[in-house]
């Protein structure tokens, strides 16, 4: 198995325990949060497709994000340069419920861009700092690989959350049968 190919394989099976953990909750649940300095699984969601988005197409390709380029921040009504970073807990009570069958279908457009991205890479891209030329910039160093590490790494603690507050609104039997075993 080769590099791209365990990075795809981590970022399917991540997206698949996604949608299974997602599909069925309502715009209550989405909303739900435990205690006011919590985040709600809607903008957890919303938050990680984001950040899968910057880094992939701002950081890695220094192109517009599909947020911005795509009119996705138009569909949702939200700021095109917003991933959820920094939000304060007032920021976060605020946050506009959104349809998730449309927040589906944007993380299937970030996705379909990413493994695109990451099929035409090869080793020595993994090793590429894309903002090299920018040594202001805190990531000026920063290679693609460990953008790949910090995409799945974050993906999955992400995910991880979104099954505790599942869970912790529906119970034990909240979470599909597949959830978190192999294949």
């Amino acid at each position: 198995m080769t590099l791209n190919q365990f990075i795809e394989d981590s970022l399917n099976r991540e997206y698949q325990l996604l949608t299974e953990a997602v599909q069925d909750l309502t715009p209550e649940e989405l909303a739900w949060q435990p205690g006011p300095q919590s985040n709600p699984i809607g903008w957890t969601l919303w938050h990680m497709l984001r950040v899968e988005d910057m880094w992939v197409q701002f950081f890695a390709q220094r192109q517009p994000e599909l947020w911005e380029r795509d009119g996705w921040h138009e569909q949702f009504g939200l700021p095109t340069r917003d991933t959820g970073f920094g939000h304060t807990a007032e920021q976060v009570a605020s946050f506009t419920a959104l349809d998730l069958t449309t927040l589906l279908q944007y993380g299937e457009a970030v996705r379909t861009s990413t493994l695109a991205y990451l099929q035409g890479l090869s080793p020595a891209d993994f090793e590429a700092t894309p903002w090299s030329d920018r040594p202001n910039m805190w990531w000026h160093d920063f290679p693609v690989g460990d953008m790949f590490r910090q995409i799945i790494g974050e993906l999955y603690q992400h995910l991880g959350q979104i099954a505790y507050l599942k869970g912790t609104q529906r119970g034990f039997g909240a979470l599909p049968t597949t959830f978190g075993s192999p294949r």
